[in-house]
């Protein structure tokens, strides 16, 4: 099973504004922005790797503060879902990105913690106390999680953990549905698509998920029409529809505020695609 490449480095970088702490803030956020609006891609890459170290030396250990662990979790699992290929690296880097998320829940709040271990029935009981102001909290656990079962697909009991964090991704939605730029839509809707409609997928429900999510960012986060054209057009086999929105990413202006990186990388990606249209459906 093979859920979807975790392509929200926008909600991993944002955390950034964390991670040199309150001292040097406007610094941290300036980087944040620089960063989410920079045109290259492979250059943020290149950074990243440095970013992570430094990112370390302020969430590693017991004195570190819970949400500069849930920043490093965000940062870690962006990082291993948009730019590591290596499925051994990918493995390596989301447990490390599920374990701070796991430390920095129960820092910030003591019931969080062994909410990993807890049975599907007791987990459900859990999610229904959380409260509404938690949801940075429950959205970086959820990220985490996925980005952890989806580099651990081979592992019969990672996957047998799905529906945990999907229901906090429902939490997000009920919450606030354009959390993160409909993140939470985006996944679920990958979610819905991860197994075929003869198997008992969802394709209607994904479907939905990813029309709210352009209806609640206007169109302006390229990533949502990339993944729609990749997990919903082709898991349907609709050329109309997936030429369409490929184009539509195609012939957008990827600069938006806090989305120019990852339009950019959807607007490359989306040429790929393209460029193997003909193949895929002929």
């Amino acid at each position: 099973m093979v859920l979807l490449v975790l392509l929200s480095l926008l909600q991993g970088l944002g955390g950034c504004s964390y991670f040199i702490e309150r001292q040097t803030s406007n610094a941290a956020e300036q980087l944040s922005a620089t960063i989410l609006n920079h045109e290259d891609p492979e250059t943020v890459s290149a950074a990243i790797p440095t970013l992570l170290i430094l990112m370390d030396s302020y969430a590693s250990g017991d004195n570190s503060s819970g949400d500069a662990k849930l920043a490093a979790a965000k940062l870690y699992g962006a990082y291993a879902g948009a730019f590591v290929d290596d499925p051994l690296r990918r493995k390596t880097l989301t447990s490390t990105a599920f374990r701070y998320a796991r430390t920095g829940s129960c820092k910030n709040d003591y019931t969080w913690c062994g909410l990993e271990r807890l049975d599907q029935h007791a987990f459900t009981e859990f999610m229904a106390q959380v409260d509404g102001q938690q949801i940075e909290m429950v959205y970086a656990y959820a990220v985490a999680w996925l980005s952890y079962i989806e580099a651990h697909s081979d592992d019969w009991n990672a996957i047998a953990e799905l529906p945990k964090p999907q229901q906090m991704f429902d939490f997000v939605v009920e919450q606030d549905e354009a959390y993160d730029n409909a993140g939470a839509h985006l996944y679920l809707a990958a979610l819905s698509l991860t197994i075929p409609p003869a198997l008992g997928g969802k394709p209607d429900v994904g479907r939905q998920h990813f029309e709210r999510a352009i209806e609640l960012t206007q169109g302006r986060n390229l990533v949502i029409q990339l993944e729609y054209a990749r997990r919903y057009a082709r898991l349907m086999f609709d050329r109309d529809l997936h030429h369409q929105l490929l184009m539509s990413v195609i012939e957008a202006d990827p600069q938006q505020e806090g989305l120019t990186l990852m339009n950019i990388w959807a607007l490359q990606q989306a040429q790929y695609l393209l460029d193997d249209e003909s193949e895929y459906f002929d």
